[in-house]
C-alpha cells in the first residue's frame, strides 16, 4: 500500500512538472513572438516613413508614426525576462541578457532618435526628416549589430 502511494505521489510530482515546464515554454514562446510582432510592426513603420520620404510627401504625416516607433520601443525593451532565450526560434544574441545594461542603452538611443524624428517631421522640413530616418535607421541598425543574429539566407 506504501509502495503504492509513494508511486502515486512521484507520478503527480511527474506529471504536474511536465505541465509546468510546458507552461514554461509556452510563456517563453509567447514572448518570443510578442517581440518579434512588436519588430515587425516597426519595420512596416520604418518603410511607411521612408514611402513618405521617398515621395516627398507631407512629412507631418510622420509624426504620429515616430510616436508609433516609440510606442513600440518602450514595449520592446521589457519583452526579454529571463529565459526567453528558449522556447521558440529568436534571433536575440545572449548579449540581450550578459549585457542588459547595453541593450537598454541601444533601446534608449533608438527611441532618443524616435522623438528627433517627430521633431524634425514636426517642422514640415522634407530634408530635416530625411536626416533624422537616417539617424534612426544607424540607431536600429547599431542594436543589431550586438544584439540580433544575422538572418539565415
Amino acid at each position: 500500500m506504501k509502495k503504492t502511494l509513494i508511486v502515486a505521489v512521484i507520478g503527480a510530482l511527474a506529471a504536474g512538472a511536465m505541465v509546468g515546464g510546458a507552461s514554461i515554454a509556452l510563456a517563453q514562446a509567447d514572448v518570443i513572438k510578442a517581440r518579434q510582432d512588436n519588430r515587425k510592426e516597426t519595420a512596416a513603420t520604418m518603410r511607411a516613413i521612408k514611402g513618405v520620404i521617398d515621395a516627398k510627401g507631407d512629412v507631418k504625416t510622420v509624426v504620429p508614426m515616430a510616436a508609433k516607433l516609440k510606442t513600440l520601443e518602450l514595449a520592446f525593451d521589457k519583452m526579454f525576462p529571463a529565459g526567453s532565450d528558449k522556447g521558440a526560434e529568436t534571433a536575440a544574441l545572449p548579449t540581450v541578457w550578459s549585457d542588459s545594461a547595453g541593450f537598454l542603452a541601444a533601446s534608449k538611443a533608438a527611441d532618443a532618435s524616435y522623438d528627433k524624428l517627430a521633431v524634425a517631421a514636426g517642422s514640415g522640413d522634407l530634408a530635416a526628416v530625411g536626416a533624422a530616418f537616417g539617424d534612426t535607421g544607424k540607431a536600429c541598425g547599431a542594436c543589431h549589430t550586438t544584439f540580433r543574429a544575422k538572418p539565415k539566407t
